[in-house]
């Protein structure tokens, strides 16, 4: 009986073009607005990507320096180096094929300096120059304490070894803070949110004074719950299929970094789209109200939910955590928001097990509710 009541619901709401609209379609909509008008500057100014610099080596020139430029480009990804030769290397700047020029060039027998040479003053830019100051202060530090104390040369170069280490393992982790990624994170929350509308609708199935179809279920011979758990199935498989969707043209269509943590990412929406089903779910049953009044209802603290995490201006959620913490740990937006943050910034699974944990209460306490509140529900006629 439950996976025939299941198909029968999934069909009734896989029809419902008002719920295809703004649930699937309406979201798909605003994310390519959002990448339009964000795409750009993401791409530009806050994704990092290796930065493509040309080194020009003159014979009997130091290959220390060339040998720290390999490794930065082999081992920690920073720079993307091509060995030419001077004159190719000036044409390569003016195309801006690279955004700056090492030049390795021999003054005396035993003496080198290198210079950078760039076009504009940025951040890439900024990064090489910081490059150059480090090697020339090491190499500095290392000459004059083997001039001065050549039996601590190897005790120097260890210490250097292990500054270098350190700076590495305080990485917060692979994936880039990229403050642009909040509104996307924040348009899937509005999506799972979105199920509210779905579950308003589900509860109003089983109000009899409010529906007819309603009034037939409660007096039917069969346990109203037996019928409710395939009605609130359907529609939850229906809403994460539609949210997973909206996330798959987000990544591979888009191309927004959203994670590659798939098993924690479809466990998120999954999680976010319970919240937003029960959420809808519980107004329905618990609020006296009209329909229309309830679905406003719906919309408006699906909206406020999303307006403090972020959606609509950057940094709301940061000034909610600073003044209004409370709130921030309960919001449903914010907890899935700050949920795909957890696994796209921090190397540890803590922050994110928190937030879901926070999810799965709120998630426990509107299931209760709305089930005491259904269970105890009569009717004196109908």
């Amino acid at each position: 009986m439950f996976f025939r009541l299941y198909k029968y619901s999934l069909l009734c709401s896989a029809r419902e073009r008002l719920f295809i609209f703004w649930n699937l379609i309406f979201p798909i909509i605003l994310g390519s607005l959002f990448q339009i008008a964000f795409g750009s500057y993401t791409e530009k100014e806050v994704l990092f990507h290796k930065i493509p610099v040309a080194y020009v080596e003159e014979e009997g020139a130091d290959e220390n320096f060339a040998q720290l430029l390999k490794t930065l480009e082999t081992d920690n990804d920073l720079v993307q180096v091509q060995t030419v030769e001077k004159d190719e290397a000036e044409q390569l700047l003016r195309e801006e094929k690279v955004e700056g020029i090492f030049y390795n060039e021999a003054v005396k027998q035993t003496e080198t300096e290198i210079s950078l040479v760039v076009q504009e003053q940025d951040i890439n830019q900024s990064i090489l120059s910081s490059i150059l100051e480090q090697y020339e202060r090491t190499y500095a530090t290392l000459l004059t304490i083997g001039k001065e104390y050549p039996q601590g040369i190897q005790a120097a170069a260890a210490l250097v070894e292990e500054e270098i280490e350190y700076l590495e393992e305080s990485s917060i982790g692979a994936a880039s803070n990229n403050d642009m990624l909040n509104y996307f994170y924040s348009l899937i929350a509005m999506n799972c949110l979105m199920g509210t509308t779905t579950g308003l609708a589900c509860a109003m199935k089983f109000k009899a004074n409010l529906s007819a179809l309603a009034a037939r279920r409660v007096i039917a011979g069969v346990s109203r719950f037996r019928v409710l758990w395939p009605d609130l199935a359907a529609n939850i498989s229906l809403q994460f299929l539609y949210v997973v969707f909206s996330v798959c043209y987000l990544m591979f269509v888009l191309h927004v970094p959203i994670g590659d943590q798939w098993g924690f990412l479809l466990l998120t929406i999954f999680v976010g789209t319970l919240l937003g089903i029960f959420l809808g779910f519980f107004v329905g049953v618990a609020v006296r109200l009209p329909y229309n009044a309830k679905e406003a209802l719906c919309i408006l603290i699906m909206m406020v939910s999303c307006f403090f995490s972020g959606l609509m201006a950057d940094g709301m959620q940061r000034l909610i955590d600073r003044y209004v913490p409370v709130f921030s740990h309960i919001n449903p937006s914010s907890l899935i928001v700050k949920s795909f943050y957890s696994l796209n910034i921090y190397d540890t699974y803590g922050r994110y097990l928190e937030n879901m944990g926070t999810m799965a209460i709120l998630i426990l306490i509107l299931a209760v509710g709305s089930f005491v509140v259904v269970r105890r529900e009569r009717y004196a006629s109908i």
